[in-house]
């Protein structure tokens, strides 16, 4: 999918697929923070110090992730608003995880 759009995909395309890319990384990236901020959280051992770090490790990964998905929306609705035939959905973005999980297998 990836070879053949970018031989062949225009650029609206394009961007849409490195938007999807972004949004994937960056969901990612937030659950990875997630898991730090709990593990570190858990190992804490009562030092408030930690705990505080920890808890601060985790609402910014989830304020993060929050602010991945509304710009998401923002591209996608000001795209209809000046009427760019931008074509991004959760399909999309579901396809090309399992084509990039799929090659990541082989």
């Amino acid at each position: 999918m990836l070879r053949n759009l970018l031989e062949t995909g225009s650029p609206l395309d394009i961007f849409a697929t490195f938007i999807a890319l972004a949004l994937i990384v960056a969901s990612f990236l937030c659950l990875v923070f997630i898991i730090i901020g709990g593990i570190s959280f858990i190992l804490s051992a009562g030092n408030e110090e930690k705990i505080k770090k920890a808890v601060n490790t985790i609402r910014f990964s989830i304020i993060g992730l929050v602010v991945t998905f509304v710009a998401f929306f923002a591209v996608s609705w000001i795209s209809k608003l000046l009427d760019i035939p931008f074509q991004l959905n959760f399909s999309t973005i579901v396809n090309l995880m399992q084509e990039l999980f799929g090659a990541l297998q082989q």
